[in-house]
């Protein structure tokens, strides 16, 4: 029987945090959902990992999370497809909250904030509220504030905008994805409906990173699509 939706996890060499992200998933309330996983090249545990939890294993060989998500999305048996992170918890109810999202009439697309899984559980509810108001002021510039960890779709609204293969040379294709999907119905913001990844990437730049983020948000935000995703990984081995 096809499920409802589809989650599809991307990975490349995070044995350290793939087991409890993929055990979070199967601890949804929510339970007529397919797993896939999409090893990028891994070369440590995680493909073994990988097979102990997932109902599907996958492989791409185009180096990026984006090409792996859409090789799964692409393989996906789900009316809805979401994507997940290798480095996020999952509280029991998120998938719930997905499917109840993507559900509503008009909508094709659905995401949440986001806190740190290292921080303490009350900062962990701070930086979920402050990703909240980010999103509301990103919205008044027509950007909905969509990250690959917290973002799921109708299927067939994915591939009639073209998906990943289409946007993902860009410095921020989800964000790009996103204001295709909005072209043909709703892209849900859901406040409540929040995961926590990790701040290793953060730690890494500290205050940079926030400078960053704003330099490829404004690069949406003005529609001007010309920062790339080699641009992004130039820029961050800079810093």
């Amino acid at each position: 029987m096809r499920p409802i939706i589809t989650v599809v996890v991307p990975v490349l060499n995070e044995e350290e945090n793939l087991r409890t992200t993929l055990e979070s998933l199967r601890a949804q309330t929510f339970k007529d959902y397919e797993l896939i996983v999409v090893d990028n090249g891994s070369t440590d545990r995680s493909l073994e990992i990988a097979r102990q939890h997932a109902d599907l294993v996958l492989f791409e060989e185009r180096r990026g999370a984006v090409w792996a998500m859409h090789r799964g999305f692409l393989s996906a048996r789900g009316e809805f497809l979401a994507g997940a992170d290798a480095d996020t918890i999952y509280p029991p109810t998120w998938l719930a909250k997905m499917v109840r999202a993507l559900s509503k009439p008009g909508t094709v697309a659905a995401y949440g904030p986001m806190g740190f899984r290292e921080s303490p559980t009350p900062l962990k509810e701070l930086e979920a509220f402050g990703y909240g108001v980010l999103a509301i002021f990103s919205r008044l510039f027509g950007v909905h504030l969509t990250g690959a960890a917290n973002f799921g779709f109708h299927k067939e609204a994915y591939i009639e905008v073209g998906g990943y293969e289409k946007f993902g040379h860009l410095a921020s294709p989800d964000f790009w994805l996103s204001l295709n999907l909005k072209k043909i119905g709703k892209v849900r913001f859901v406040p409540n409906m929040v995961c926590y990844t990790s701040n290793r990437r953060f730690v890494k730049l500290r205050w940079k990173a926030g400078f960053l983020a704003f330099w490829f948000w404004l690069d949406v935000a003005l529609r001007r699509g010309r920062l790339t995703a080699e641009d992004y990984w130039r820029l961050v081995r800079q810093v």
